[in-house]
């Protein structure tokens, strides 16, 4: 077979990590990947290539379908350049639904991540989804901060926000960036409460967030008033200049004295002042229908809104 004939390989993870060095996430690394294999039935680290390689996917197998990510907020292609050119996209999104039929499955899903993370490549892949028959499955709302920006995040809130910033600010909170199991266990489990208290368990168990934490960087901050701990957070670094707040709550749901409103505004001047451009807080939607509640909060905290698209495509 000639080497300019473009192909689909799948690789091992160690040659996956090879030749995709820098995935423009960490949830698209091999790492990442080898870590969650045992969650699905199966899990392939495909590589496309025509005169060289462009192009990396890590999915996995579950009820027949073919998952990316299979155990993430977000997963999708990766480029080694995201100038890539829209026809080796084309090809590789092709050769997929190839791929995914010799193994019998019944179909393709893909949860992309919000544009902040590349706004050029992203648009093109979702440009490439759509025009090959990839049907949109959520439309999720998705939620950031820009961080340098010209105005001040204070000038940013909602004016029911500045407010509840101004009593936080009066409550003299400590903020604790835990280094030790101890100080992440309690992190870990204000947040465990607070998702049990509203209905929402986590889907993760403190050792899988310290496995998590070992191939990727993870903050992980504590807010206490006069010794008491009063919020959490729990922020996964997926890129250099993305920390995503995976995980955060409070220890009582409408605590007096706004403790989250604090810890919003605690972890903006914290990444700020490491010169990082966005603060991803993620989605307040369910399968595309919105959580009310949440929402506006993050908007009132000075959040920007984006689309989250996932996409389906049937093969039997």
């Amino acid at each position: 077979m000639s080497e300019n004939i473009a192909q689909l390989v799948n690789v091992d993870f160690k040659t996956y990590d090879e030749v995709m060095q820098q995935p423009f996430h960490a949830f698209n690394t091999a790492a990442f990947a080898q870590l969650n294999q045992h969650k699905c039935d199966q899990v392939y680290a495909l590589l496309y290539k025509d005169s060289k390689y462009r192009l990396g996917l890590l999915a996995g197998v579950k009820n027949e379908w073919l998952l990316s990510p299979f155990s993430a907020p977000f997963g999708g292609f990766s480029f080694i350049k995201s100038s890539v050119h829209l026809s080796a996209i084309e090809s590789a999104v092709e050769l997929l639904s190839l791929f995914a039929k010799e193994k019998n499955l019944k179909g393709i899903r893909m949860i992309l991540p919000p544009l902040i993370y590349n706004r050029v490549f992203l648009t093109k892949l979702i440009n490439v989804l759509y025009r090959f028959d990839y049907l949109i499955l959520n439309l999720d709302l998705d939620f950031y901060i820009e961080l340098q920006h010209e105005l001040s995040y204070e000038e940013r809130l909602w004016k029911n926000a500045r407010c509840n910033l101004k009593e936080a600010l009066a409550q003299e909170y400590d903020v604790l960036l835990c280094k030790s199991v101890e100080e992440k266990q309690k992190v870990f489990e204000i947040i465990c409460n607070n998702r049990q208290l509203k209905g929402r368990l986590i889907h993760m168990s403190f050792e899988e967030v310290l496995q998590t934490a070992a191939i990727l960087p993870v903050d992980f901050f504590l807010v206490s008033k006069k010794g008491e701990p009063v919020a959490s957070a729990i922020v996964y670094r997926v890129t250099p200049d993305i920390p995503y707040v995976t995980f955060w709550g409070d220890v009582h749901s409408h605590l007096p004295g706004r403790p989250m409103n604090f810890l919003a505004y605690y972890m903006v001047k914290f990444y700020q002042n490491q010169g990082i451009h966005y603060l991803h807080f993620g989605i307040s939607s369910e399968e595309s229908k919105p959580n009310y509640g949440l929402s506006e909060f993050k908007e009132s905290i000075g959040c920007t809104i984006t689309p989250k698209l996932s996409f389906e495509k049937k093969l039997v």
